[in-house]
């Protein structure tokens, strides 16, 4: 397997990480990249991604997840923490990822319980962990929920909430070779 990781650094900067073969790319992370908008799904819908984390980019919004959902039917793990554009709207549409395994949505303010309830029940199968820490919208009954499945990380919730993050980060990263 093989990844990209452009974190912190703007489009401008990231650009030469893509002249790699992108053939087998299955992880890309850009978390906290400044320029990067959406036309970064359409430049590599042809990989065969698994795994992408957009922590903290500003321009990712519910069009991005529209087409993240649509180019990468596959996907396992999406980070999308502190992506504050993001809605109720944009994370109802990962229902279509039915192998998502992983889904942070920390930070991310304007995601209520309708959107989580639809993923939880559409991917319950294949749905190992939710991180949803300071989502200022989601109900105590749906963190309750969500923590009694044994799939939410938040610190106040689960004693071990760092290692199974930990565990998380390495599934992400797994196809870097630093």
């Amino acid at each position: 397997s093989s990844g990209i990781n452009a974190e912190y650094g703007g489009l401008n900067e990231c650009h030469g990480s893509l002249s790699r073969p992108l053939s087998h790319l299955e992880t890309f992370i850009a978390n906290w990249c400044r320029n990067l908008n959406g036309e970064w799904t359409v430049s590599l819908s042809h990989c065969p991604l698994r795994s992408i984390s957009l922590a903290g980019t500003w321009y990712t919004n519910d069009e991005t997840i529209n087409d993240i959902v649509t180019f990468f039917s596959n996907l396992e793990c999406i980070n999308i923490n502190k992506c504050y554009k993001i809605s109720d709207e944009g994370v109802r549409r990962f229902v279509f990822c039915k192998n998502l395994r992983i889904l942070k949505i920390s930070g991310c303010f304007k995601i209520g319980d309708k959107s989580v309830g639809a993923v939880l029940e559409e991917c319950g199968r294949t749905l190992k962990q939710v991180a949803m820490d300071d989502c200022r919208s989601i109900s105590r009954r749906l963190l309750d929920k969500i923590s009694e499945r044994g799939l939410l990380l938040l610190e106040a919730k689960r004693e071990n909430a760092d290692e199974m993050w930990d565990s998380s980060d390495r599934y992400m990263k797994q196809g870097f070779l630093f």
